[in-house]
């Protein structure tokens, strides 16, 4: 079990996120959010970003959730599918993410480069956005 006032052990962990990570098909699956910052309160829940060979459908997310909270003994689990995710949520990740498995050497990196480039990409979009509501509200 994770204990939310302790780090995240990562050595106990491991064994356990590879077996599902491997059951689901997943690329990778990092820890992000309070856990992985050590700054957890009695409401944090686990963070843990996935990415799937493939697109996911939303009952197949909130069984392979189901899973991984029953073999890690963690109730207050959330996992977030990358492939659906927005740039602000991909650049969140890439910027602060603690990576626990990947399928192949470097599958982290490349979606850290793709987590900041989708970001830069919508970047300009999301300050357009930003000020016409501003003006909207003003």
């Amino acid at each position: 079990m994770i204990a939310l006032n302790m780090k995240f052990d990562y050595e106990k962990n491991y064994p356990i996120i590879k077996k599902l990570a491997e059951k689901h098909g997943l690329v990778l699956v990092a820890l992000f959010g309070s856990v992985a910052k050590g700054k957890t309160h009695k409401q944090s829940d686990v963070d843990l970003a996935i990415l799937a060979e493939r697109r996911l459908r939303p009952m197949e997310l909130a069984e392979m959730q189901f899973d991984f909270s029953q073999n890690l003994g963690v109730k207050n689990l959330e996992l977030a599918d990358m492939k659906s995710a927005s740039p602000l949520l991909l650049k969140q990740v890439a910027q602060n993410a603690k990576l626990l498995y990947e399928k192949e050497p470097s599958a982290f990196a490349r979606f850290k480069i793709y987590g900041y480039k989708s970001y830069m990409e919508a970047k300009s979009l999301l300050s357009l956005r930003k000020l016409q509501l501003d003006k909207f509200l003003s």
